[in-house]
Formats: C-alpha cells, sequence, structure tokens
C-alpha cells in the first residue's frame, strides 16, 4: 500500500467490513489480531491519535472564539428568513413522505425492491441507487432483517426519483441574482454563470437564488451565523487572528438535498456569498497569466464557479463518475490548487477536488488542460456544457 496516499478510514472500513462479515468470533479476534502486525494498521492508529489531539485543540481554540464573539457580536447573530424557510420545507417533507408518500407506493414498485433485497438485480433500481451514491451492495450483505434492509432501499429509491421530478418543475427558471451589482468587479456574475455552465446544466443543479453581500463578512462559529460589517470584523481579526479560519466566503445548501437521512425530496436552494476581505489571490499559480489588477475579479468568479460544482458533484456525479474520479484524484502528485490541498485528508477531499477543478476549468482553462490534462478530460467528457 502507498502510505503517501494512505486513507484511515476507507482502511477502518474495509477491516472493520471484513470483522463484521466473519461469523466466528474466535476468527474475528484472529483476523484483527494479525491486522494489529501490519504497518497499514499502525498507520491508521497513528493518524486516528493525531486527528483525536487535533480535535481536542481546536474545541478549545473554537470555544475561546466562541465566548468572545458572544460577548462582543451579539447583535450580529444571524438566522436568514429564507433559510429558516427552507428547514420548514424540509419538515414538511418528511411528515409528507411519511404519511402520504410511503403508504401510497405502488405494488409494482414494492415488489421489485422486495425481489432486489432477495437477490434479483433490476437495472432501473441499480441505476437509482447508484445516483443516490447509496451503498447497496453493503446493505445487501448486511445481517439486517429483509424488512428494514427493503425500506432503507425503498427509501433511497424513491429520494432519487424526487430528483427528476424536482429537475422538471425547475425547468424554464431563472435563477434570481442579487448583491452582485454592488461589487465593481463583479457585476456580470450572472452572465459568467450562464455561460460558463449554460441553462440546460444549470436547471440540473437546483440552484433557487444567488445572494452576494459584498459588505459583509460571514463568521461561522459552534453552527451559528456572525454576519458582520468589514470594519466590525477587521477589528475581532486584530484581537483574534484565528478568526480567519472561520471565515466563510459562501456557503450553499446542496448538501440538504443529498443527505438521505435529512431530507426525503430534493428541492431547489441557493447559494449565500460574502465579502472577499483579507483574500490574497495575486500569489495564485493558476493565475499568473492574468494581469496583476485582474486576478481579483478572476478569483471571485471563480469561487462563484466552485459554488455551482457542489451541486454538479452532489446531483450528477453517481457512483460510477466518483469511483471514475476518485481513481484520477488518487494519481495526482500534486493537488489541483492549494486550496484542494487543505483537504488532503478530509473526507470531503474527492468533492473539493472536483469543485476546484470547475474553478480551474472556468477560469483557467489553459493552466487546467496543461497540468491536469486527465482532469480536464474527465470534465469534458462528463460535463461537456461546463466551459471554459
Amino acid at each position: 500500500m502507498n502510505m503517501e496516499n494512505f486513507e484511515v478510514n476507507k482502511y477502518r472500513d474495509h477491516l472493520a467490513k471484513e470483522i463484521r462479515q466473519e461469523p466466528d468470533k474466535t476468527k474475528r479476534r484472529e483476523i484483527l489480531t494479525a491486522a494489529k502486525l501490519t504497518e497499514e494498521y499502525q498507520k491508521a492508529k497513528k493518524l486516528k491519535q493525531q486527528e483525536f489531539f487535533g480535535r481536542q485543540e481546536s474545541k478549545a481554540q473554537i470555544e475561546k472564539l466562541s465566548q468572545y464573539a458572544w460577548e462582543h457580536y451579539k447583535e450580529y447573530t444571524f438566522f436568514d428568513p429564507e433559510t429558516l424557510e427552507l428547514l420548514r420545507t424540509v419538515k414538511a417533507n418528511r411528515e409528507k413522505f411519511e404519511n402520504e408518500v410511503l403508504p401510497n407506493i405502488s405494488d409494482e414498485l414494492i415488489d421489485k425492491v422486495i425481489g432486489f433485497v432477495k437477490g434479483t438485480r433490476d437495472e432501473q433500481i441499480v441505476t437509482l441507487l447508484k445516483r443516490a451514491n447509496f451503498d447497496y451492495e453493503s446493505l445487501l450483505e448486511n445481517k439486517e432483517d429483509e424488512r428494514t434492509k427493503g425500506r432503507l432501499l425503498l427509501e433511497a429509491v424513491l429520494k432519487a426519483q424526487s430528483y427528476d421530478e424536482a429537475v422538471e418543475q425547475n425547468k424554464g427558471k431563472e435563477i434570481d441574482f442579487s448583491g452582485f451589482e454592488n461589487d465593481l468587479d463583479i457585476p456580470d456574475a450572472k452572465d459568467f454563470v450562464y455561460r460558463v455552465f449554460g441553462a440546460e446544466l444549470l436547471q440540473k443543479c437546483l440552484v433557487l437564488k444567488v445572494k452576494y453581500a459584498p459588505d459583509k463578512v460571514n463568521v461561522q462559529i459552534d453552527g451559528i451565523d456572525f454576519i458582520l460589517p468589514v470594519d466590525v470584523y477587521a477589528e475581532w481579526e486584530k484581537v483574534m487572528p484565528e478568526v480567519k479560519n472561520r471565515k466563510f466566503r459562501a456557503e450553499s445548501f446542496q448538501t440538504w438535498n443529498t443527505d438521505l437521512d435529512f431530507s426525503k425530496k430534493f428541492l431547489p436552494t441557493p447559494i449565500n456569498f460574502f465579502s472577499f476581505y483579507g483574500e490574497e489571490p495575486e500569489g495564485l499559480d493558476y493565475l499568473q497569466h492574468i494581469p496583476v489588477n485582474e486576478r481579483m475579479r478572476i478569483y471571485k468568479l471563480g469561487t462563484i464557479a466552485h459554488e455551482f460544482a457542489h451541486s454538479i458533484y452532489g446531483y450528477l456525479m453517481d457512483a460510477d463518475r466518483r469511483r471514475e474520479w476518485q481513481n484520477l484524484v488518487d494519481k495526482l502528485d500534486r493537488a489541483v490548487t492549494d486550496y484542494a490541498k487543505s483537504y488532503m485528508d478530509h473526507y470531503s477531499k474527492y468533492e473539493e477536488y472536483f469543485t476546484e477543478a470547475v474553478r480551474l476549468k472556468a477560469t483557467a482553462s489553459d493552466y487546467l488542460k496543461t497540468n491536469f490534462p486527465e482532469i480536464d478530460q474527465f470534465l469534458t467528457d462528463n460535463f461537456p456544457d461546463i466551459k471554459g
């Protein structure tokens, strides 16, 4: 195993699965004992310890930031009414799913799912489960009773089907952009987005609206948003420079749709952008071909493309595409951008590499093609609508 590219979670999951599948308790202990003697196990143990102590340190730092924030900036806590409305919609959809959708499932679909659990492969079901990135193979190997397996499979299938319904309902609707007219760098953000992605692909992204507050900084601590005027944030950063790590330039809600345990139905969601205060894109490798006075503009547009790419990854990268993408990323000898590099050991690694690759495709296509030709070809083959 290449220890430089060693993935702790994947190794631990594989070991756990191997132990779980062995019915004999003595043999399970033998598997674990043998594993402990390997270099992989010791590496996983060491990295797990480092992760634990890192979390402990981060927890103390977050508590310190949180206390300071509540003492000085309580009046800047912000609960976006549109986000609250989105939460209410998700809750209503969950209740409707339990009370109306599940009780009225067609007998045909139920029979298909029962057959699937019993070993009858149905390609339509497989396609839907792959689209939902649902690990049906592990579920079928699990010792859960057939009723539980059937329920989980049925929920995943219905969730995947609801995506098509949401896209159909979204046809012909233009995305509402607001706030960009207040930033002289990117008043044309909407034109840029439609030019790069095209109307058809954007409909599949299920983005409801895009809001930009160039005069506000979003600091997120313990799930609370502190939306601060730039000058107020600047004073905080002078006192506590570590607050930079809690500053978010953008937030999207695509994961609310893709989380099977959270929402039961796809629905259009917003993307919010905040001030780019403190960003220094001038030294970024992929912008060196751009005049210095244009680099901030291109960086901002790239960030917008990055956020839309989260929706593409979440909704349109099915299990097969993700497998191909992961193999490509694992072969790279360097990260596509410095930002992607910061996710090297994070569970979101492959998604962040994808969104940064789309950033490059949209704003530095020659750089992507020259330095990462296989990545560029993957995007061209799978998402030809994305233009540089």
